[in-house]
């Protein structure tokens, strides 16, 4: 008896055009590109079209760019045995024929001083640049430019081979946020931030610099990271607002506030949120600009985002920018990567499922902390101080083995990634499969150089299992040395 063929069974044709993610080019210190490219067709069903491959690391650079002398060059600026340069690795991919994507986190703060780093409410800075500060655009510009023409460069070498496709920012994790309960510190607020708001709303920032804020209404910090709700849709009014805080008990945090205080305050919490949103757009842009002035083939250019109906560390609202596109007005992107999570399902912007829950953000986070610990002054003049070298290797084992939980590598997960529920046409494109095994974490910290420290040995808050990273690392920065 034969056996039937199910619909299920054309889920990788269906799925659409597979791209490989490469997001640190340690990678290529434990598989090389031909077998990176194998797994990912003997996983996916179907070969990768075209590789993500980053232009920096937490680290530091991964080729020289003009105008950035002094700052520290990646440990992965040479990726490979084989890979002597980040150009080389560039041209073994598209000598096999697959496109190149470059990916940019901008948000590394690998440049030195406090002038361009976020500043959260209370005035504290951490070590993240601000994305809105126009000097941020202009250097992590210059770096995403200077790779763009490093593919082209090589691109023009290699005959019949892959070509630079597009270019993508992660901005799962711009505006960092952290407190207690009853006290939410987001960022960020520096001149440039801060100017913006001035600009467009003159009295809000006020009602910010005080605790409880108008965050608290959908912001609570418990013991494991902040709580959150991110199902706020661009039309909802302040009394859905209030709704929601009384649903998810976030109204405990405002003891004395009567129903109409509570709207007022919800109110200032949508301004809050329109207004962000309107400068990350702007500041996304300009970033893309920079970039990409005056190439005579511009490439395209995607936000990699977690999908949630608003993300609070992207500062922006996924529904609105669907938007934006529908209505024609200029966002400054082509296309997006979102997890198959999605709260929104995009009907309008061309769109491939990050197959990786929350996409880049946890991933981001975890190769963040192995820069923590490979930095010398992280080791010595934060928290990080407290561990030997053994436990801090440990402790990044620990950390990727639940980082790698969150991965969606199965051929049964592109059946799960939803459509749009009204009918509407659908704008996916295919979808992001990331290079990561589970066995990646312990080869990858034990090739670390994780500087030795001879502080005395004090007690350490625990990482939590479920707890955010990114909460600990800035509970790492705030025990930061005066």
């Amino acid at each position: 008896m034969t056996r039937r063929t199910f619909k299920i069974a054309e889920v990788s044709k269906s799925a659409g055009e597979g791209v490989l993610d490469i997001p640190s080019m340690a990678v290529l210190r434990y598989k090389d590109p031909q077998a990176l490219l194998d797994d990912f067709k003997a996983l996916w069903g179907v070969s990768a079209s075209a590789v993500a491959l980053p232009v920096l690391e937490p680290d530091g650079l991964l080729f020289e760019v003009e105008g950035l002398r002094g700052v520290p060059v990646s440990e992965y600026a040479e990726p490979s045995a084989r890979a002597k340069s980040f150009a080389e690795a560039v041209k073994t991919f598209l000598t096999n024929k697959v496109d190149i994507v470059l990916t940019l986190y901008p948000g590394y703060g690998i440049i030195p001083g406090e002038g361009i780093q976020t500043r959260d409410i209370a005035g504290d800075t951490a070590n993240r640049v601000c994305i809105a500060n126009t000097r941020s655009s202009e250097i992590f510009g210059a770096a995403l430019g200077t790779g763009i023409d490093i593919v082209n460069e090589v691109a023009a070498t290699v005959k019949d081979g892959g070509q630079l496709r597009g270019i993508a920012l992660d901005v799962t994790e711009l505006w960092g946020m952290s407190g207690e309960l009853g006290r939410v510190e987001k960022s960020c607020f520096c001149a440039s931030c801060t100017q913006h708001f001035e600009e467009n709303a003159p009295d809000l920032l006020k009602h910010y610099r005080t605790f409880p804020n108008p965050w608290s209404l959908l912001l609570r910090a418990s013991g494991t990271g902040m709580n959150y709700v991110s199902d706020v849709a661009t039309d909802m009014s302040a009394e859905e607002i209030v709704g929601l805080a009384r649903q998810g008990k976030y109204v405990e945090q405002f003891p004395d506030y009567d129903h109409a205080r509570l709207l007022r305050t919800a109110d200032l919490l949508l301004r809050y949120m329109r207004i962000r949103h309107s400068l990350t757009v702007a500041a996304i842009g300009a970033l893309f600009d920079h970039a990409c002035e005056g190439l005579e083939r511009q490439p395209t250019r995607t936000l990699i985002m977690e999908g949630e109906l608003y993300g609070w560390t992207s500062g922006l609202w996924l529904e609105l920018l669907d938007k934006a596109i529908a209505d024609g007005e200029e966002v400054g992107f082509d296309e997006l990567w979102i997890s198959p999570g999605m709260s929104y399902v995009p009907r309008h912007v061309p769109y491939r499922a990050y197959m990786w829950s929350r996409s880049r953000y946890f991933i981001n986070q975890f190769f963040q902390l192995a820069g923590a610990l490979c930095n010398p002054r992280s080791r010595n003049h934060t928290a990080l101080r407290n561990k030997t070298v053994e436990e801090a290797r440990q402790m990044l084992v620990e950390t990727w083995h639940r980082t790698h939980g969150l991965a969606l590598n199965a051929q049964a997960a592109l059946l799960t990634v939803p459509t749009p529920p009204d009918g509407s046409p659908d704008r996916r494109r295919g979808f992001v499969g990331v290079g990561l095994e589970e066995e990646f974490g312990r080869p990858f910290s034990e090739q670390l150089t994780i500087p030795e420290t001879s502080s005395e040995r004090k007690s350490i808050q625990p990482f939590q299992p479920r707890a955010d990273m990114m909460q600990f690392l800035e509970l790492l920065q705030a025990d930061e040395d005066e």
